[in-house]
């Protein structure tokens, strides 16, 4: 096999165009996810439709011509030369007529980003043709219809436009329009929120069809080697009968369990069972694999690994390592923190019969019990000592923290799904229920009570739950082992453990409130600030902002609080000791905190401030913040929640890309008013800063940055400056939470 196919090769050609044989030399950047599956597969034997690429370097020069260049045509022309080999059919032919797909295939997975185009090459004569070679005319005018449609959609972006009959032309028109689909504004979004490179380009796979819609002894299919709920080894899919391309993935038909194929076509369900088998030795990981069966023949589409739930996720990573398919280190890397936290939550317990001693509404589900405390502080003083604590507020603020991070379990009078209790409880995986309604906080305090956040009440004592499974336990205590940790500790070690690979985070353990380092903002967005001069303005300015930003995070390291403000941590560490020396702070396990007289000195800063600042102005900047601030909620929300009762397990990602796409959006509507706030008083001057930073870092594709309430998340700043224009407006939290501005 040569990189160029047919007898066309010329040094543009031999790099832009490739025949998918199993022995292609390209790598992934270079042909797409899609191809190199392709190659892969029919290295490995499999039964795989010949296809040919256009690579990344087609896509370059397409983009600088702005079409097709000979050279490229040239390629494409001798790759469907390949194809009528590999067939023995001929494209456009009246007898045993070709029919391909063209499909994009980027080297990073967009998935539903981008377009394809099946059944091309079709036209009158071609369907003619078709039903005298099937005596199929159901099936001949089936494929007409769908390749019409998808054409029209895709190609020419007109429902009732004329489809060019020619199929060289039909080709041509299609792959320029794959190509241009990397630009599309869907595409860009996509690319904008994880941050991958416009320049990297997107191939082209141009692939024989084969048909599932042929007879009654065809259809298509999804085959999971493993189950991707459950993470049972048992394979697991579905199969349609008379389908084809998309139609099982699409969710627009209903299709049947794996179990029917075997019924009606057992050869070709025991050759897929043994692809799959392969696949996953070969790949080392749960594969999703896309086939059609035409005529009783089973063909392999593309196969990658498989999404998975999180109960998945651990149980194949441990069952992995037993089989010798993974090691150690390879198993933790694929279960995250919150995985973690999903299948170790014990289910609701029994009714009781007892009438529930408070009712709201459901923000995170879990079952915790502890003594009721009503601060924070206290909350964060009795977990230390052993207790389990319940922290009760009439609602929640960013200073709560530590103590939300201390507590069992969070409860509220006021706010909804979309408070900030519900947020960084959800973050956090604590139990909460909010919006219990006035004199809840009274009614509970000093009692001993279960939360139950699934069902949204809080019972009288402890009432134990449902235990979690034993395989659960078994396959999380393996992990731990593997991980040199105690089980309860592994989600926190998870988490650091990450976190510490990809960026220099400032991350609290949700187990134990141990603070580490400092985000590093982006180095495009981050300014340099210059030492601190020593005079009394500046010094003031300081005290401020290091006095404000302790206070609102409730329990920070130094050099943290460096990193959020953009400072020489060296500098930020001398000023926060002289902060301690004064008796402003206090030390603690977990960080700085405001002691009193820190708190009556920062009261006394925050109302000069405030007489330095135009009151119309900063309340027009309020009202219009306000104005976006149920957006970000609910953006936050939908990337914990699915819907009330179903969390986000980040399995869907085209679900996930349609919120961080709304996110994006977010940020750019408010990143002017951002820049206006920092331009009316000095210690806003971070915010804009802090905002890029961490959405710099989502794009990145650490989405831990989205919400996570221990570290400058987007969700977390948000936040913070919430509470900033509150104090600027010489407003106070409960009223703004009375007003249900600040739940």
């Amino acid at each position: 096999m040569s990189t160029g196919v047919g007898p066309v090769e010329t040094p543009e050609t031999a790099s832009s165009v490739a025949e998918l044989d199993g022995t292609c030399p390209l790598a992934r950047e270079q042909i797409g996810g899609k191809a190199w599956s392709v190659n892969h597969m029919r290295a490995l034997g499999l039964p795989v439709p010949p296809a040919f690429a256009l690579s990344t370097a087609a896509w370059a020069e397409f983009g600088a011509r702005g079409a097709l260049g000979p050279e490229i045509w040239a390629g494409v022309r001798a790759g469907i030369a390949a194809l009528e080999r590999g067939t023995g059919r001929r494209f456009g032919a009246d007898t045993r007529p070709l029919l391909v797909s063209v499909r994009s295939g980027a080297a990073v997975s967009m998935p539903g980003m981008m377009d394809t185009v099946l059944n091309l090459g079709m036209n009158a004569q071609v369907e003619r043709a078709l039903v005298a070679e099937t005596g199929n005319p159901g099936y001949a005018s089936d494929t007409h219809r769908r390749f019409l449609a998808q054409y029209r959609e895709i190609v020419l972006g007109d429902p009732h436009a004329e489809v060019p009959p020619d199929p060289w032309d039909q080709l041509r028109a299609a792959v320029t329009a794959v190509f241009r689909s990397w630009d599309s504004a869907r595409a860009q979004a996509y690319r904008r929120n994880r941050g991958v490179a416009d320049d990297l380009g997107t191939a082209v796979t141009v692939q024989a069809m084969v048909f599932g819609n042929l007879d009654d002894r065809s259809g298509t299919g999804v085959l999971f080697s493993r189950n991707p709920n459950s993470g049972a080894p048992q394979p697991f899919g579905e199969w349609l009968a008379g389908g084809q391309g998309e139609d099982v993935v699409s969710g627009r038909t209903t299709p049947r369990p794996l179990d029917d194929l075997a019924r009606v076509l057992p050869a070709a369900h025991e050759q897929l069972l043994a692809a799959a088998t392969l696949l996953e030795r070969d790949g080392r990981d749960i594969q999703d694999l896309e086939f059609t069966v035409e005529s009783g023949r089973l063909w392999l589409l593309q196969a990658r690994p498989a999404k998975r739930s999180a109960r998945a996720a651990v149980r194949a990573a441990v069952a992995m390592v037993e089989e010798g398919l993974i090691d150690t280190a390879r198993a933790l890397e694929r279960v995250t923190a919150e995985q973690l936290r999903i299948v170790l939550r014990p289910e609701s317990g029994a009714d009781t019969g007892a009438l529930p001693l408070a009712r709201g509404e459901s923000a995170c589900p879990g079952l915790a019990s502890g003594l009721v405390v009503t601060d924070p502080d206290e909350a964060e003083t009795r977990s230390a000592a052993g207790e389990d604590v319940i922290l009760v507020r009439a609602t929640t603020s960013p200073d709560d923290l530590p103590g939300m991070i201390a507590a069992r379990a969070v409860v509220t009078e006021l706010g909804g799904a979309t408070s900030h209790a519900a947020l960084v409880s959800r973050e956090l995986g604590r139990p909460c229920v909010v919006g219990c309604g006035p004199g809840v906080v009274a009614a509970l305090a000093g009692r001993t009570v279960t939360v139950d956040g699934g069902a949204g009440v809080v019972l009288l004592g402890k009432v134990d739950g449902k235990p979690v499974a034993p395989d659960v336990i078994e396959d999380v205590a393996r992990l731990a082992t593997w991980a040199g940790v105690e089980p309860g500790e592994l989600p926190a070690a998870l988490s650091r453990t990450r976190t510490g690979e990809t960026s220099s985070s400032a991350i609290v353990s949700a187990d134990n409130g141990t603070m580490t380092a400092g985000i590093s903002p982006a180095s495009d967005l981050a300014r340099p600030r210059t030492t601190l001069p020593d005079s009394q303005t500046q010094s003031t300015s300081t005290d401020l902002a290091l006095l404000r930003l302790i206070g609102i995070k409730g329990r920070v390291r130094p050099e943290a609080v460096a990193a959020s403000l953009s400072r020489s941590e060296d500098e930020i560490v001398r000023r926060c000791a002289e902060l301690v020396d004064r008796g402003w702070c206090a030390t603690t396990p977990a960080g700085l905190r405001l002691a009193p007289p820190g708190r009556e000195r920062l009261t006394a800063l925050l109302a000069a401030e405030r007489e330095q600042v135009d009151a119309a102005e900063i309340a027009t900047i309020y009202t219009e913040f306000c104005g976006h601030n149920a957006e970000l909620k609910d953006i936050v929300t939908a990337w914990q929640m699915r819907d009330a009762q179903t969390p986000n397990d980040h399995t869907d990602a085209a679900y996930d890309r349609r919120v961080l796409d709304r996110l994006q959006v977010l940020h750019e509507q408010v990143t002017p008013l951002t820049r206006w706030i920092a331009s009316i008083a000095p210690r806003l001057h971070p915010y804009p800063d802090r905002f890029d930073a961490a959405i710099a870092k989502i794009g990145a594709g650490e989405h831990l940055w989205v919400a996570r309430p221990i570290i400058d998340s987007y969700h977390t700043v948000w936040f913070e400056l919430h509470e900033d224009l509150i104090g600027l407006c010489g407003l106070s939290r409960a009223d703004e939470a009375a007003a249900g501005r600040a739940h």
